[in-house]
């Protein structure tokens, strides 16, 4: 099976860099990427049930009906897009299993003593695993962003802020280069209400996920801010393509294996 999973691996790394060109440029990844592998994956999963029989269609059948429930759950639960939850769906109908030339993955001792995580995953959702591991390094990046543009006093008020988003001038809010933003928090202006000091009663609160950038919302905020009511700058977060992440993870399954078993490997062992 190493020689179809050498073809599937160099395969799929195509497929998710262009799939990652596409999601920078566009924001959107055609269909017909997912379609291209799974059509691809097909013949290559049927002729290694051909040679290996049952035992290999058994697992294919399962990984196929887990990933797609998992990718499914997460995609309802908003924690990532269609596009990722596709992605993964096709990755584990083109490589199932994981790939028998793993090269830097450690072996297991027989004798290690959380055998229960020794059961094989699917490719697809260790390659999800590693992808969420290398998207914690977002937050401490972002906050020493904001460690060196930001005041400490200022830091100290939006420490929690801080981790998750950075500040943006009002007029530099539209344009091709803020695609990949959205506005931390929502505003809302009620006449008649004001604040502790006199101010206007302007309100703000944090949205999970952020308020996406549109023209009614630009000049919404350039109202807020002509009136008096707005300062110059505003919170805003990155959407980084989590495409970006899987195919991160895509590579370090390939050349590393299960990031969360070898830590748990060298914590408990």
């Amino acid at each position: 099976m190493i020689e179809t999973d050498i073809f599937s691996v160099i395969f799929c790394t195509f497929i998710l860099i262009y799939a990652c060109y596409s999601d920078i440029k566009k924001r959107s990844v055609t269909n017909k990427l997912w379609l291209l592998m799974i059509a691809v994956g097909i013949p290559i999963a049927t002729y290694n049930i051909f040679i290996y029989g049952t035992s290999f269609l058994i697992r294919f059948i399962f990984f196929l009906l887990f990933t797609f429930a998992l990718s499914y759950l997460l995609f309802r639960l908003h924690l990532f897009g269609g596009a990722d939850a596709k992605c993964l769906i096709a990755i584990s109908v083109l490589i199932p299993l994981q790939p028998g030339f793993t090269f830097l993955s450690y072996h297991f001792p027989i004798n290690f003593n959380l055998s229960l995580m020794l059961a094989p995953l699917p490719f697809a959702i260790t390659t999800l695993f590693n992808a969420a591991i290398l998207s914690l390094i977002v937050p401490p990046s972002i906050f020493f962003y904001n460690f060196l543009n930001l005041s400490r006093e200022e830091l100290r008020e939006n420490l929690g802020s801080a981790f998750i988003g950075y500040k943006l001038r009002i007029d530099v809010l539209t344009g091709a280069k803020q695609k990949h933003i959205r506005l931390l928090h929502s505003y809302s202006y009620e006449e008649g209400e004001e604040e502790e000091g006199g101010k206007s009663g302007l309100k703000k609160r944090i949205v999970l996920g952020g308020v996406e950038i549109d023209t009614e919302v630009v000049e919404r905020l350039k109202n807020y801010h002509a009136q008096g009511k707005l300062g110059e700058e505003l919170w805003v977060t990155f959407e980084l393509p989590f495409m970006l992440f899987i195919t991160a993870g895509f590579f370090v399954s390939i050349f590393y294996g299960n990031l969360i078993l070898n830590i748990l490997y060298f914590v408990f062992v």
